[in-house]
């Protein structure tokens, strides 16, 4: 984290903003602000005023309140209204722990106000009793916007500032001379109103990691010969993730490069670069809150999508597995796809779309996207984020109307507070999972197929135990093992429909106690409503054989 959370205080200094104002306002950019001052100091730098030759000692701003403070750790959550606390019943978002994070004081201004410099001091109060005090001094010229950053004070916090049951205090001053004769402010500028008492930020005790391997493909088709550079793409997709994710930490894991010479020109071909990724990750036999993800370049190939893709196209740049539950038997659905596309903001949009699926994330509906599945219980009318969002690497405020969601089709795309929440929960869940002592019990591991509609299959195994599935077993869909001997075996199977491609994944448990050995000499079938099909597996998709597993990672396989 030290190799990224520290930007957030150095890089908002110089902040540019994106179109932010749905009036068409230029938005200002934050170096206007003002002059920062050592927070050592507990205030504005010292000025002389020029009558009496002594320091000016600063007070309280006049003409000016405070309306509203809000938290923006990537979508905007207000933490102080009207002077008091806004409580966790109406806060709209979670706040993660050890997260960088914007945090932006609104002001009213009085019908007489004087544009001037003013200093805004925001203390931060420790669980532990300690105090942290942050100064700066803000040009004001009116009421502050919400599209523009610079029209009002906010401080840039750092992971280390952010921590759980951490409290606020923040007050105005006037930074020069000159308002000395105007009355006195009652209440004073400042929340909460007595300056001994603090507000809470409402900071989560949370723990929320995010890991993804990275597997860069090499690709070799007709014309196009063509390789991606995982470490150009690492920390960019790290800090896409991050700032739509409420993550406290991403880490992208590179992954020996995977060769691909059929065509990616085709819904066929990224597909079946998914089922290779998924066998890849059953290969490894990662831990299950591990996700996949592979980035290949196809020379601008376009994958015909039939009906049409995001943008309108005609063209599909991605692909997950599916949308997966917060189960550890959904480990062998968290992989998905990606195309190097024209832009390098298109190729990290895609990624961070192309994991929220396997997030467990569906598409969000906008006008004129044309996305399949759309999740109806998704609150804001046609995929708008609803508040204001701001990335905590490029430092880049969202305006709440007209941008949507990033699992929507549509664009431009952040993540809205509604989507926060759900991945909020689910990263939370399977982050857990690391801090469990016992192990993931192997089973006796699990089949998966996939079937294309034209009726083309694939078929692997996986480690895995089936008996730990909450899924709904199908009613027209099992798979059937009849082995040495005899014995008959047959189970229902779980089935799911991957996202932009109507292919199902079929997933049903193996016979207890089945090595290789024996499933190679069994006779497997999958049966469906009004048919019946032949399961072909060879030996080198049996990955539910540590033996095997061993092999393919190059190991001795004794």
């Amino acid at each position: 984290m030290d190799r990224t959370s520290a930007r957030i205080g150095v890089g908002i200094v110089s902040l540019l903003l994106a179109a932010c104002s749905p009036e068409g306002a230029e938005t200002t950019d934050a170096t206007d602000g003002g002059t920062s001052t050592d927070p050592s100091e507990g205030g504005s730098s010292s000025e002389s005023d020029a009558t009496t030759g002594e320091p000016f000692e600063p007070i309280p701003a006049r003409d000016v309140s405070i309306v509203r403070v809000e938290a923006n750790p990537g979508v905007a959550v207000p933490i102080g209204l009207n002077g008091a606390a806004v409580p966790g019943a109406q806060r709209n978002a979670y706040i993660p722990a050890n997260r960088d994070m914007l945090v932006r004081v609104f002001l009213d201004v009085g019908e007489n106000w004087t544009p001037r410099k003013i200093e805004a001091r925001l203390t931060l109060v420790y669980g532990d009793g300690s105090e942290v005090e942050k100064s700066d001094v803000f040009m004001i010229e009116a009421d502050t916007f919400a599209g523009g950053l610079a029209t009002g004070p906010y401080f840039g916090l750092v992971a280390d500032d952010v921590k759980p049951g951490l409290k606020y205090r923040v007050s105005l001053w006037e930074a020069e001379p000159g308002q000395e004769d105007a009355p006195e402010p009652n209440p004073a500028p400042r929340i909460p109103e007595d300056p001994n008492d603090e507000l809470i930020v409402g900071v989560e005790d949370s723990y929320q990691k995010l890991r993804v391997v990275l597997v860069p493909v090499n690709y070799s088709n007709g014309g196009c010969n063509a390789d991606v550079d995982p470490e150009y793409w690492q920390q960019r997709m790290e800090d896409a993730l991050i700032q739509q994710n409420p993550a406290d930490e991403v880490e992208i894991i590179i992954h020996e490069p995977y060769e691909v010479t059929y065509s990616m020109t085709s819904f066929s071909g990224l597909n079946s670069l998914v089922n290779d990724l998924a066998q890849i990750r059953a290969a490894d036999n990662p831990d299950p809150w591990i996700y996949y993800y592979a980035l290949f370049d196809s020379c601008g190939g376009c994958i015909s999508s039939g009906g049409g893709g995001p943008g309108g196209s005609g063209c599909t740049v991605g692909l997950a597995a599916g949308i997966t539950g917060d189960e550890k038997t959904h480990a062998n659905l968290r992989v998905s796809a990606g195309q190097l596309l024209s832009t390098e903001r298109a190729t990290l949009d895609t990624f961070v779309h192309e994991v929220g699926h396997t997030q467990g994330r569906r598409h969000i509906y906008c006008p004129n996207g044309g996305a399949a599945g759309t999740d109806g219980s998704y609150p804001y009318e046609n995929g708008i984020i609803n508040v204001w969002g701001f990335g905590i690497r490029d430092f880049n405020l969202r305006h709440p109307t007209s941008t949507v969601d990033y699992m929507s089709y549509c664009g431009p795309t952040w993540c809205s507070d509604w989507q926060w929440n759900a991945t909020y929960a689910r990263i939370n869940k399977l982050s857990g999972w690391e801090l469990e002592d016992a192990p993931v019990e192997p089973g006796d591991g699990i089949v998966i197929g996939v079937l294309e509609p034209d009726g083309n299959s694939e078929w692997w195994t996986a480690p895995g135990s089936f008996d730990d599935f909450v899924d709904p077993r199908s009613a027209t869909h099992s798979v059937r093992f009849k082995l040495a001997g005899g014995q008959v075996v047959e189970h229902a199977a779980v089935v799911s429909e991957r996202p932009h491609y109507p292919a199902l994944n079929i997933v049903a448990p193996l016979p207890p106690g089945l090595d290789s050995d024996a499933l190679e000499q069994a006779a497997i079938s999958h049966l469906y409503d009004g048919g019946e099909a032949a399961v072909v597996i060879d030996r080198g998709s049996m990955l539910h054989d540590p033996k095997i597993r061993a092999e393919l990672r190059g190991a001795s396989g004794s």
